[in-house]
């Protein structure tokens, strides 16, 4: 089945079709796009109790927050070499969210999204974006089946050598992210993973979180 995409659709369950009967929805949480740390959501300011973590990783947690906006700045210019848009990224960052099934991420995510006017409804723009999204989901579900294959499907769709490894970082680094907020979350008793449409389920609390977060230091 193809995807069409019409500005300002239903962004909440982004591989879901959009319905051409449906008015203009707004996401779920609208606030949780206006939020000046975007790795760690807030949470910081919520863990009272975890402060001397922080503390600890900040080195870490500073550089993660550059990056996120590095790779989801306010805007993108895009190239001839360098095709993703800033929709392209955000709805690949929130495949990656619903599968790792972080809510406060999917809130995030599709907050930021929901503005944005979708790629024209053409069928080379729905490939693309079909291809765009299948790749980020098995990626982020599933590395080990990622081959040559799949690589060369995104060539086909017209993604450039550029496009690839950033398409990479941002499921590497959304994936990240998803394990460091569901971390957080279970060390502060908090239900970490549901989204509408799964089945409710809850990740165990980790006994810490510091290997994670120190795996980035090296």
């Amino acid at each position: 089945m193809e995807q069409r995409r019409f500005p300002g659709h239903d962004h909440w369950f982004y591989e879901s079709q959009t319905r051409p009967h449906a008015s203009a929805a707004a996401p779920l949480v609208p606030e949780a796009a206006h939020i000046d740390d975007r790795f760690l959501l807030g949470l910081q300011q919520e863990a009272t109790a975890l402060q001397p973590l922080f503390q600890s990783f900040q080195p870490v947690l500073l550089a993660a927050r550059d990056v996120s906006q590095i790779l989801f700045p306010d805007s993108v210019h895009t190239s001839l070499t360098h095709t993703l848009t800033l929709y392209d990224r955000l709805s690949t960052a929130l495949t990656v969210a619903q599968v790792a099934g972080v809510q406060r991420l999917c809130n995030h995510y599709a907050a930021r999204l929901n503005p944005l006017p979708g790629p024209d409804s053409s069928r080379e723009s729905n490939n693309r974006l079909t291809q765009i999204t299948q790749y980020a989901r098995q990626l982020a579900m599933q590395p080990a089946l990622i081959t040559r294959q799949s690589i060369k499907a995104l060539d086909a769709v017209g993604l450039t050598e550029p496009d690839i490894v950033t398409l990479n970082q941002l499921v590497g680094f959304v994936s990240y992210q998803a394990r460091v907020t569901a971390g957080l979350q279970a060390m502060m008793g908090l239900p970490v993973r549901w989204c509408p449409a799964s089945r409710r389920h809850q990740m165990p609390a980790p006994r810490c979180l510091a290997p994670t977060l120190a795996r980035s230091r090296s």
